[in-house]
């Protein structure tokens, strides 16, 4: 698998930028894969994988470089000779400004894991070039830049991906191999595909369901929540399991229902039948949980996680943990558990690493604590949990191990593991995180009772106001200032922008009644109220479409956009109204400014691949029918898109 980056940036104008956040989760999700040179790079393993950037641009020094080397992953550098060092004017009618690397940080970028590749000279669609000499100079490399990289520019990237057998047979002369988009494959070298990253594309090829189990543990829940909302590489489903709890533990947990599931059994089902309970209402390839009186550390989930991935044959994740609480010291000095210097009530206890020759140990030793992420597959294979004199985890884990299964410790101390009295622990920490939520309220409930003032106050103001200024605009018509009398009338409705909601509602009933003039008048009057309304402006320019008037109707579409250009429907109008126009190119950039807000739109996507198809941008085309594929894979309409795109 090769993957193809241009920019990653703190945000995403445009697909062709890849934010931190997602490129760091991408990079955490090859970890478990070799990421190699092109030099290296067998195409029949399928844990190879080699990152290139194409470009190349400073961001990918500022901000891909920390991440990479915090992996530890090499990657590959395919500069454009003339544009190293300049700024991308040549394309920012369809992107943001930014700035290619120059040398001395293309240097530091070697110094960091890259190795420089050539994407020619100026970067032109080679395929469409009839001079052979000006085809040779751009698959020169200068001599300055091979003394930049001793070991680079062995390969070559094919601009737009474009490539034909012409061009291949040349460039098997100058290079010992070249890369190509989507209209390669993964066997030729000189012809290698690769995959265009953006944000949502994932590497993963495991998934996580965390369970939270409570029975009556309100007084710590949220603390269990909010860690398992915290971690670095999020897992892809919370459930928060409570076995009929007796205390306020719904309470809590209904204020994370927006980004948890939570369930309640109607019976208390006690540990075995609870858990059992959770694992099958879970989907995930591994599965862990987490008591809702203990905590993980944020990167509990991606370090277990990519224990599994990285040991197939091991069932069994677990880790060190770290003990708190009142009455943590009574267990460590059981254990052996080390104390934390200068903090209170805090202990360190390390497990052995498994040991199959030993698997006696584990029998009589349970080194393995119940919140060890395990396979599904072996948890079904066992049976789950089952009725025992022991722990229930111990006994589970026992089974898989003596089933085949081996065991991978995480020597990280990402489990915090709470040894509490119960009561007098419990209220206090129950205390405090409720004064924190009771605060949280309060303010929220102050601000809205601040704002409400403020709004009463504001129109006790205006209607005082009101009547002085009725004799005003009287007193301009009366002395003939009709312009002054005009402004001071807009200035005032202004000032009741809530009555242009009202009108536009009344439009709307308009035109149940197939009043559309009288829709138009009052829209137009909703205006006076509110000039930036931008779904009255949206409204307004579909009737004048209807009406035939192209002029009114984009004026008022393109004010629709400039004051809410995050509104698909108003911006999807624009580019239809563009596009039927003849003005392509602003249908184009008015797509992509959706897809920048909107990064799903199916719709949006497809326009895109069409009008880069009618401009004969064919990579482009590709690039968006098959994002538009992945959000549906059902999709006829892509499908023959793309199948017409390659005929």
């Amino acid at each position: 698998m090769i993957l193809l980056y241009h920019k990653v940036f703190l945000e995403s104008p445009t697909p062709w930028w890849v934010n931190c956040n997602q490129f760091w989760r991408q990079m955490a999700e090859l970890a478990h894969r070799t990421v190699v040179h092109l030099d290296d790079y067998d195409p029949h393993d399928p844990d190879h994988v080699v990152i290139t950037f194409d470009g190349v641009y400073e961001n990918v020094y500022q901000y891909a470089l920390p991440i990479l080397k915090s992996f530890g992953y090499p990657f590959e550098l395919f500069v454009v000779g003339d544009s190293i060092g300049q700024d991308n004017s040549f394309d920012q009618q369809v992107e943001p400004p930014a700035r290619f690397a120059d040398r001395d940080t293309l240097a530091k970028l070697i110094q960091g894991g890259g190795r420089l590749q050539w994407h020619g000279k100026t970067h032109s669609d080679l395929v469409k070039e009839g001079d052979p000499d000006k085809l040779l100079r751009e698959l020169q490399v200068p001599d300055e830049l091979r003394a930049l990289d001793p070991d680079g520019f062995g390969w070559f990237g094919y601009p737009y991906g474009n490539h034909d057998d012409e061009l291949i047979e040349l460039t098997r002369k100058h290079f010992t191999g070249a890369l190509s988009c989507v209209n390669g494959n993964n066997h030729d070298p000189f012809q290698f595909n690769r995959i265009i990253a953006v944000n949502d594309t994932s590497f993963k090829t495991s998934t996580v369901s965390l369970i939270i189990a409570n029975y009556n543990y309100g007084s710590f829940a949220a603390e269990a929540i909010e860690s398992a909302l915290a971690q670095s590489i999020q897992p892809d489903e919370i459930v928060f399991m409570d076995d009929c709890s007796t205390d306020n533990s719904m309470d809590i947990a209904e204020r994370y229902k927006d980004r948890i599931r939570i369930v309640r059994n109607e019976e208390n089902l006690g540990i075995i039948g609870n858990f059992n309970k959770a694992v099958a209402l879970t989907t995930g390839d591994y599965i862990c949980f987490l008591g809702a009186d203990n905590r993980f550390r944020s990167d509990y989930v991606q370090r277990c996680r990519l224990a599994l991935d990285r040991h197939p044959k091991a069932a069994i994740a677990y880790t060190n943990t770290v003990l708190f609480g009142p009455r943590a010291e009574l267990i460590a000095s059981q254990v052996g558990a080390k104390p934390v210097p200068n903090v209170d009530d805090m202990y360190l206890w390390e497990f052995p690493e498994f040991d199959r020759a030993h698997l006696d140990k584990l029998k009589t030793a349970n080194y393995m604590h119940g919140s060890s992420m395990y396979r599904r597959k072996a948890f079904e294979q066992v049976g789950g949990y089952g009725e025992s004199e022991g722990h229930e985890d111990h006994d589970l884990f026992v089974r898989m191990v003596t089933a085949g299964w081996d065991a991978v410790l995480v020597p990280e101390f990402v489990l915090e593991y709470r040894h509490h009295s119960g009561e007098q622990t419990g209220s206090r920490v129950s205390t405090e995180m409720e004064l924190v939520h009771t605060r949280r309220m309060v303010k929220e409930r102050d601000k809205r009772l601040e704002a409400y003032n403020r709004v009463v106050e504001d129109r006790l103001g205006h209607y005082l106001k009101l009547e002085k200024t009725m004799e005003a605009i009287r007193d301009k018509m009366a002395k003939g200032d009709s312009a002054g009398a005009i402004e001071l009338t807009e200035d005032t409705l202004q000032q009741f922008v809530e009555q242009a909601h009202l009108l536009r509602l009344y439009a709307q009933n308009l035109l149940y009644r197939d009043d559309t003039p009288g829709a138009v008048l009052v829209l137009q009057c909703a205006l006076l109220y509110s000039p930036d309304f931008a779904a009255a402006h949206n409204d307004l320019g579909s009737l004048y479409y209807e009406q035939g008037k192209m002029s009114a109707a984009v004026y008022h579409l393109e004010q629709a956009a400039s004051f809410k250009p995050d509104d698909s429907t108003s911006l999807k109008n624009l580019a239809e109204l563009y596009e039927e126009t003849g003005r392509i190119n602003d249908s184009l950039l008015t797509y992509k400014k959706i897809i920048r807000h909107h990064p799903q739109d199916l719709e949006a996507l497809i326009a895109l691949g069409k009008i880069c198809q009618k401009m004969e941008r064919v990579n482009d085309a590709g690039f968006f029918f098959e994002r538009a594929l992945d959000i549906d894979p059902g999709s006829s309409i892509v499908k023959e898109s793309l199948k017409n795109l390659h005929a």
